[in-house]
């Protein structure tokens, strides 16, 4: 067998936008590609000296290609994949992230997402609300594998750090209006305001509004029967649609600045999204009432469609005399509905069966016509201080606070009943506080950061599913304490001009507070005899599904980082490094039945270590930059999802190995005319799995396709009315995706050949801005996320936003 640097050689690269850089970030001349400055090492360095792979995006980058959320950076970067949605829950502010094979698919606040996101220096520790509106941002840095040391816990595939501009010195005014296909409108702008010789302040707004893209319509035939909104919690549908916009968000800051020593930022932000849940479309049904094991749909429409007498004693239906009997009210407490046994013989009008029949073959319509809102609101608070002590010493100190509050609620089986609907409650504020201590020594050769980190995060949250009008009822309330501890150092020692070492170490600490209270209110599955009375964890709760008492646990991990780098010229780097990341523990919180012995269902942390070589080039006087890396993660622990009872359930089950392969380019061959683009392969493939997963070593990794490729090309084509006309296209290719861990075949993602196209004049001193454009120019549709789960008898689908058009006014004074 070959060793892991022989066989897979891991690869860091930088992708530059093309486009004109932010003065404040860039040196550039007429001819040559622009610096970028970035702090993936918590100091200031230009973004090719960095031994780290690194996607780096500038303001300007992100205007000229229509990026505005950290989901919209998915086509730029090799080996990533950013959504904005999720299994089972939906809304535009949930971000799945993925890089290099490694992240997490699943919202739920008692797992840990394996990609950092972070905001000026702050992590948002929960996958929803972490798809930031890209508002008056200075520029986005996309680390690619694991920054265990210098980014810390749940870093483990990579991280994204989103910086936002300083305020100007001098007042200025940018405003942008931009209207599109379904009546789009996005509002933003931003303002400089001097508030003295030492003192800046900033204020930015944006808003968006769009028709959602696909239509609810109404079944022919369609009878109105349904319990879906005698269950109290759950909103009424009042939208037509499902897909659409309808967001704001507010950034302000501070800088204060009195001498060259001290630098004080204080930046707030705040942000709704008031808005419809995402398209479902029904793609497959299974109602077989003859299966070993009939799904609750199934066993719906044989509880409707039977005679009452087939559910008298002694019927060929009697098991089934339990489950169609009375059912629960949908909460604690709630007024019981009747049952469901012989429907159809004893009310009028008849109750819908449920089948292929809302299968629209359309993927613009949908007869979903439940649960349909997304409510999310987002604040935070953070504070940064720069001090410089001596000439070779500073301190950084950032401190955070972020509070998110969200309320989902999805129809997900694509009917005109309640075969499956969720709900989820999330209640979050997290604090953080970090120091930074930057050393240089031996004259300069030494360039050492020494790290203190505290984080501590406290949630509540409520997840419910509803299942075949009430049969199944789980109501699932679980909440979570979080503190994490950690300690780091960071070195890069300059051995001689040409080669330098880079060591680093973290110690981290996590300790958890977890509790929940998992409940089925009908007891589908007792009544089913899927389990018996004496196995319930609470004698005086027949419906408690989940353990009593709190658990408290914690758990530690060390990672090192070690690199060496050699520059062959001022423009030619060679590198390689060993880099490790860890994602933390939790518990599973979704039960559907008592787990043996009445023990919470535990898992343990998730490890990665990464074996990684790589170039970082510029020729032909700065007009040619190609990056290059390779790369091999040995990854063990995996917190893979198995299927107990109806629910899906986390545990350590899986090792796996991951080798890949990047390569990125920015090209400015002539002033007129900026290229770039990239080129990523990854081989991710599990070798081991415990006895009980229910895929096998042969199955795709979630979310990974084996290749991605983007171009990009920006032409200046002419100058006219005395300013300059620009051509923009870009071209983005992913492979096939598997959007669930068992392959589900309905839920594969075919392969995404995305192309997009805009031309704009710019006035010659930049005062003013028109643009159009359009967004999938080939109309190309896709699957972005699904839900399919066995016993619940429906499996959907969510399909991309179809061609948009869209024209973009912008000014600056």
């Amino acid at each position: 067998m070959k060793s892991k640097l022989s066989t897979s050689t891991i690869l860091a690269s930088v992708a530059l936008p093309l486009l004109a850089i932010a003065p404040a970030q860039a040196q550039e001349s007429s001819n040559g590609i622009a610096e970028i400055i970035v702090t993936a090492q918590k100091r200031a360095e230009n973004v090719q000296d960095v031994p780290i792979a690194i996607t780096a995006v500038t303001a300007e980058g992100l205007k000229n290609q229509n990026i505005s959320s950290v989901a919209d950076l998915s086509k730029l970067a090799p080996n990533v994949q950013l959504d904005s949605s999720a299994p089972i829950f939906s809304s535009s502010q949930i971000l799945t992230g993925f890089i290099r094979g490694i992240g997490q698919n699943d919202v739920s606040s008692s797992l840990e997402p394996g990609v950092g996101i972070y905001l000026d220096g702050v992590i948002l520790a929960r996958s929803i609300g972490a798809n930031v509106d890209l508002l008056d941002v200075e520029r986005i840095e996309v680390l690619k594998g694991p920054q265990g040391t210098l980014f810390g816990r749940n870093t483990i595939g990579g991280a994204i750090s989103v910086v936002t501009r300083d305020p100007a010195n001098r007042f200025g005014v940018r405003a942008e209006a931009t209207y599109g296909s379904r009546d789009r409108f996005d509002l933003r702008g931003t303002a400089d305001i001097p508030l003295g010789d030492t003192l800046f302040s900033q204020v930015s707004f944006t808003t968006k509004s769009q028709k959602g893209y696909q239509k609810i319509i109404p079944f022919p035939g369609d009878t109105g029967v349904t319990d879906e909104y005698n269950l109290n919690i759950i909103p009424r549908n009042t939208s037509d649609r499902r897909g659409g916009t309808d967001t704001y968000t507010f950034r302000g800051k501070l800088k204060w600045q009195p001498s060259d020593g001290l630098t004080v930022r204080i930046a707030a932000d705040y942000s709704k999204a008031d808005e419809e849940a995402g398209a479902v479309s029904l793609v497959a049904t299974d109602i077989n009432p003859l299966a070993a094991a009939p799904t609750y749909a199934a066993v719906y429409n044989s509880c409707i469609s039977a005679p009452p007498a087939l559910f008298a004693t002694g019927g060929p239906l009697a098991f089934l005399a339990p489950i169609c009997g009375a059912r629960g009210g949908g909460v604690p407490g709630g007024a019981a509905l009747p049952g469901l046994a012989g429907y159809n013989f004893t009310h009028s009008p008849p109750r819908l069966t449920f089948g292929d029949q809302y299968i629209t073959n359309d993927i613009d319509t949908t007869y979903a016509n439940g649960a349909n809102r997304s409510l999310v609101k987002t604040w935070g608070l953070t504070g940064q201080i720069d001090i410089v002590l001596t000439d070779h010493v500073s301190l950084k100190s950032i401190t955070g606070y972020r509070e998110v509050k969200a309320d989902l609620a999805n129809d997900i089986d694509g009917a005109p009943m309640m075969i499956a609907t969720t709900l989820s409650r999330l209640r979050e504020k997290q604090f953080s506080q970090e120091l930074q201590f930057n050393i240089d020594a031996f004259d300069d050769r030494l360039k050492s950061v020494f790290g203190l980190y505290y984080f501590r995060e406290k949630n509540q949250n409520l997840e419910n599913a509803y299942l075949s009008e009430g049969l199944g009822q789980f109501y699932g309330p679980y909440q979570n304490d979080n503190k994490s501890y950690a300690v780091y150092t960071h070195n890069n020692i300059n051995l001689t001009e040409q080669l330098s070492l880079t060591l680093g170490a973290r110690y981290t600490k996590d300790k958890k507070r977890f509790s929940a209270g998992q409940s089925d209110i009908n007891l589908s599955l007792l009544k089913l005899g899927l389990f018996t009375p004496d196995q319930l964890p609470d004698p005086d709760d027949p419906t408690r599904l989940y353990p009593l008492g709190e658990r408290r646990d914690s758990y530690d991990n060390f990672s090192v980082r070690l690199g060496a780098e050699y520059k062959i010229t001022r423009d030619i780097m060679l590198y390689g490094s060993f880099a490790q990341g860890f994602k933390s523990g939790g518990y599973t919180t979704r039960l559907s039945i008592p787990t043996p012995g009445n023990i919470a269902p535990r898992f343990d942390p998730e490890r990665a270590d990464t074996y990684e070589i790589g170039a970082k080039t510029q020729f032909l006087d700065h007009r040619l930059q190609l990056n290059l890396a390779a790369f091999h993660t040995d990854y063990k622990n995996l917190q893979i999802t198995v299927v107990r009872g109806i629910s899906p359930f986390i545990q350590n089950a899986g090792k796996a190995k991951i080798d890949g392969v990047e390569l990125e380019m920015v090209a400015r061959p002539i002033p007129q005319i900026r290229l770039n683009g990239s080129v990523g392969y990854i081989d991710a493939r599990y070798t081991e799995l415990d006895p009980g997963v229910t895929f096998s070593t042969d199955d795709r990794f979630v979310n990974t396709p084996k290749w991605t490729a983007f171009v990009g090309a920006d032409i200046d084509l002419f100058e006219a009315a005395n300013g300059q006309v620009t051509a923009h296209g870009d071209y983005s290719y992913k492979g096939r995706m598997a959007r669930d861990a068992v392959n589900t075949p309905a839920l594969i993602a075919h392969p995404q050949n995305i192309a997009n196209a805009s031309l704009r004049w710019t006035r010659s001193d930049d005062l003013l801005e028109l643009k159009v454009g359009v967004l999938n120019l080939t109309d190309e549709r896709y699957i972005v996320t699904g839900t399919q789960v066995d016993a619940v008898g429906a499996t959907t689908v969510t399909y991309s936003r179809p061609r948009e058009y869209y024209a973009t006014v912008s000014i600056k004074y």
